[in-house]
Order: structure tokens, then sequence, then C-alpha cells
């Protein structure tokens, strides 16, 4: 596993691929350098890596009784991304229960988040967290943070770190005023669902 990066070492990184102080609809936002640099990142990730390909492979082996989502949106986000589902999971059904992996093409670091959905009441239970997670979903996240990190080697970063703020940045993709980002919208996506 690679050394756990510091707070203020990743927020100079994504400096590097964001360029501050513009919004993302600024035409200047894709020409600068970091906007340059980041699109070429994302498009040289457009076809997963083998790793990537073998790591859904061996998630289907590990997680037999679970659905899994490729959720990585190419073109877009600087991050692989996948679903796993709790078990007991069925399509169309009121509850999904998933541990969401995130990682980055940035960094050689991760984030893993719980996802909770409960349509069988009115008005539809909805949630996301960040650790430490329900004891239903703990299972699922110590197994999936071990596949990430044996076949990685990849760090996950704690709670302080991904929400540190980086106020002069725009992620990529959010329809953002400046202000609002987080290490986690500029190192991943900024969409968590």
């Amino acid at each position: 596993m690679n050394p756990k990066p510091t707070a203020d070492e990743l927020v100079h990184l994504v400096h590097r691929y964001h360029p501050a102080g513009l919004l993302n609809e600024d035409p200047r936002y894709d020409a600068s350098e970091e906007g340059q640099r980041l699109t070429a990142l994302v498009h040289a990730h457009v076809t997963p890596s083998p790793a990537w390909t073998g790591f859904i492979q061996q998630l289907r082996e590990t997680f037999p009784n679970s659905h899994l989502w490729d959720t990585t949106v190419p073109y877009h986000d600087p991050c692989y991304s996948v679903r796993v589902s709790l078990p007991g999971f069925k399509p169309g059904g009121p509850r999904d229960d998933c541990v969401v992996a995130l990682l980055s093409q940035l960094a050689p670091v991760y984030a893993l988040y719980a996802s909770h959905t409960d349509k069988s009441l009115p008005g539809a239970d909805y949630w996301l967290r960040f650790p430490p997670f329900p004891p239903e979903f703990q299972s699922h996240e110590a197994r999936l943070a071990g596949l990430i990190e044996s076949t990685f080697g990849f760090t996950r970063l704690s709670n302080d770190i991904l929400l540190t703020p980086v106020p002069d940045l725009v992620p990529r993709t959010a329809n953002w005023e400046v202000g609002k980002a987080q290490l986690i919208d500029c190192l991943f996506t900024w969409h968590r669902w």
C-alpha cells in the first residue's frame, strides 16, 4: 500500500488538474493548462484498464450474491467507480443498499461510502454515509477495501481528508459556483448516489 498522502498534498495535486477561480462553463476552464491536463487524463482512461476489468471480475467472484454496477462515467470524472449491493437486492425492488467504491485516476487513493434507498414507505428513505458504516454494511466494506488495497495498492482516505474544502476550484462536471468543492469532488466525482 502507498503511504497516506496528506490533505495539503492532495489539495496541491488537484490544483494541477482543475483551474483555480474558474467555473467549468468558462471557455478558459478547458483551455487552461490544468483543464487540458485533466482532459488528457480522463481520455486516457476512457477504455477501462486491464487492472480495472480484472478487478470487476474479482468482485463478481468475491460477492456472488450481490449485484454490481460499474458506475464509471468515461470522458467525465477522474475516477473509476463501482456499486456493490448488499445481499437481498432485487432489481426493481423497493430497497437498494450498496457500498460504493471510488478509485482516483489522479492519485493512488480511494474512498468508500454506504448508500441506502428504501421506497417501500411513502416519501422514500434515502441516505449516504461515510464511515463508520451501519453494521449491516461493514462486512462488504471490509472485503471491498481489502480487494482494492491488495489489487491496486491504493490508500483509503479518511473522512477528514475527503471533506477538506478546496474553495477555489469547481469540479469539471459539477454545475457549481466557486466555493463548494471538497477533495472528494476533485479527486473522484461530485456525483454520489
